[in-house]
């Protein structure tokens, strides 16, 4: 797992990436301040499951991915098997790239956690 989320740093423009489990328990993290990494897979996992229980609610569906903007730049999650991917970004990334290689992301943690 851990080489998975160190790929998605190798990005331009990628910051920081960690895996956290739905409870907001860190699997892997490429950030070097742990509490940082406890924070923000904390939050990931409350910001996650609120934004999926309001899509389910209003009919479109399990959430996939969300995109938070702020001004210096984004967090992106994404749903990875019974994981969240989290991806910090500076301002200036594309984006599409990032998304791209996080699905990629996500396919090998499928692949590689059991059923």
């Amino acid at each position: 797992m851990r080489r998975i989320v160190e790929d998605l740093i190798r990005v331009d423009g990628v910051i920081g990436s960690l895996l956290v489990g739905k409870d907001g328990l860190v699997v892997a993290s490429t950030l070097l301040d742990e509490e940082d990494a406890e924070v923000l897979g904390a939050m990931s996992a409350a910001v996650f499951g609120e934004i999926d229980k309001a899509t389910r609610r209003l009919g479109v569906g399990n959430l996939v991915d969300s995109i938070i903007d702020a001004k210096d730049g984004s967090i992106l999650l994404l749903e990875a098997k019974e994981l969240i991917l989290v991806v910090i970004t500076q301002r200036t990334v594309n984006l599409g790239l990032v998304k791209m290689e996080m699905r990629r992301a996500a396919k090998r943690i499928s692949e590689a956690v059991p059923i």
